[in-house]
């Protein structure tokens, strides 16, 4: 069984200072997850607000194999960790699973390499490995030409997913790059480079829908 990361994106209640143990919110939210460091087949986790929208944390789990995240999903354990999780959540938390190259994406996820990370997310009609080939190819150049760039990880999502860009009932394929960065401010400064701009034309081709963001990951 291959190693996999778990990816939920779970939107916050207002208020909710996760950051502060002492707060209601923080003892909720490391309950939760010295709950699941103690599942059979858990390595580590990385948590982190969103830069462009810091209502919403992204928690990163990297398991033994998506068959031990799923053993804890059905384990009695599960509903009452579920619920306790619920009371600083506000809407529904999305959950995916990733097999990234290479694991453990630790470098370009935790902020003692990487205190900013670039989340690519790629949705595609179906699984393409041309368009993979595409996204390694960008990561090279990105790594190679690219000030301030740490760390790269990427890989599919194992999950068939929805987007509205595929049309109603559909669901297609995600790929996901994970670009650790010493600042948020680096990214941005490669983006007006002509390394990226004569290159950039490998992520457009096959997506339907390319989605950017960032988040400044701690690793538990």
């Amino acid at each position: 069984m291959a190693p996999a990361t778990e990816i939920a994106t779970i939107p916050l209640s207002a208020g909710a200072d996760i950051e502060d143990p002492s707060s209601p919110a923080g003892k909720v939210w490391q309950s939760s997850l010295d709950t699941v460091s103690q599942q059979e087949g858990f390595q580590r986790a990385y948590y982190g607000r969103e830069v462009e929208n810091p209502s919403v944390v992204q928690l990163l789990v990297d398991w033994d194999s998506y068959e031990h995240h799923r053993k804890f999903i059905a384990d009695p354990v599960y509903g009452p960790f579920a619920k306790h999780l619920m009371t600083i959540v506000d809407g529904p938390i999305t959950m995916h699973h990733a097999n990234f190259t290479p694991h453990p994406p630790s470098a370009a996820l935790s902020h003692t390499t990487s205190p900013v990370t670039e989340v690519l997310t790629c949705v595609l009609p179906s699984q393409d490995e041309s368009f993979e080939k595409n996204v390694n190819k960008f990561l090279d150049i990105v790594k190679e030409k690219a000030e301030g760039v740490k760390a790269a990880a990427q890989g599919w999502i194992i999950e068939d997913v929805e987007h509205e860009n595929l049309g109603s009932g559909k669901k297609g394929k995600v790929f996901v790059g994970m670009i650790g960065w010493e600042s948020l401010d680096a990214h941005m400064k490669f983006r007006e480079t002509s390394d990226f701009k004569d290159n950039v034309h490998l992520l457009r081709k096959g997506p339907v829908a390319v989605e950017v963001h960032h988040t400044a990951f701690v690793e538990k």
